[in-house]
């Protein structure tokens, strides 16, 4: 398409809120338009237009405006205000082709947020781009977080019988595999190690917590007395178990407050 095609097809195109509902006058879709209005004016949404030509982006945008609607609807109207352009021109760039449900919510949840006076403090420019690094599983990682200052972790270590030194059978395991419903459980490692780079984990050096709570179910979920029995003393001199905690971070912390809050109306 060439620069005139584009440009024409801009001019041409009804409103953004047009493309998607035919009832411009609700209530509801009128809150959309007073929350995103500026974003719709500026940014890299001069090409919204001309992207929802294409019926999957539009169809994708439509599924995805529908639920930061709904989301919208549940703030007191008093409490709306309207999105700053740095925030929501990015993520509403994303919703036309964002089609993981988990991703999308965190969007839309976080567009909600800056469309919030009570919880806009909390919304950070950089969580837009922190939320496109992240994966589903990640994104259900996150949520579990909520609440919660640490995550404990064991690494499970044979003493070798030559020289005292030592082998690690399972290391950094955690409770997330058994409270989290994953999709890909056997790249858990990873993700704790993308969410450590991403800022929302800091791992303390050589402490651990006093509540053995969460150590004793981990010992029992990776069954370190079932490998005692099978590796000492055949294969090692003896097995031991290292605690330690992730710490989640004051960034974290305000991610989770500005993309999983607790509205009450």
């Amino acid at each position: 398409m060439k620069g005139s095609d584009i440009i024409k097809t801009i001019v041409n195109s009804p409103s953004i809120l047009g493309q998607i509902y035919s009832d411009l006058a609700s209530p509801s879709v009128k809150a959309v338009g007073d929350a995103l209005g500026t974003v719709f004016e500026y940014g890299t949404n001069f090409l919204l237009p001309l992207k929802l030509q294409n019926e999957k982006a539009k169809a994708t945008f439509a599924h995805n405006l529908e639920a930061y609607k709904k989301k919208l609807n549940s703030i007191p109207e008093k409490e709306r205000c309207e999105v700053h352009p740095q925030v929501g021109t990015p993520i509403v760039d994303k919703l036309t082709y964002t089609t993981s449900e988990e991703i999308a919510d965190m969007f839309t949840s976080l567009l909600a947020s800056d469309s919030d006076n009570r919880t806009k403090q909390y919304v950070h420019p950089s969580f837009v781009g922190i939320i496109e690094n992240l994966s589903p599983d990640e994104a259900r990682i996150i949520k579990y977080f909520k609440g919660k200052e640490t995550i404990e972790f064991c690494s499970f270590r044979g003493i070798l019988k030559s020289n005292g030194g030592f082998l690690t059978l399972l290391d950094h395991v955690t409770n997330i595999l058994t409270d989290v419903k994953l999709l890909y459980p056997d790249n858990t490692g990873a993700y704790i190690s993308n969410l450590v780079r991403l800022g929302f984990l800091v791992e303390p050096q050589g402490v651990h917590l006093n509540d053995k709570t969460g150590y004793n179910r981990i010992r029992e979920t990776y069954g370190l007395e079932k490998l005692r029995k099978e590796l000492v003393p055949s294969e090692y001199k003896s097995l031991e178990c290292k605690e330690g905690y992730y710490l989640v971070t004051p960034f974290g912390k305000l991610f989770i407050k500005a993309v999983f809050p607790d509205r009450k109306d």
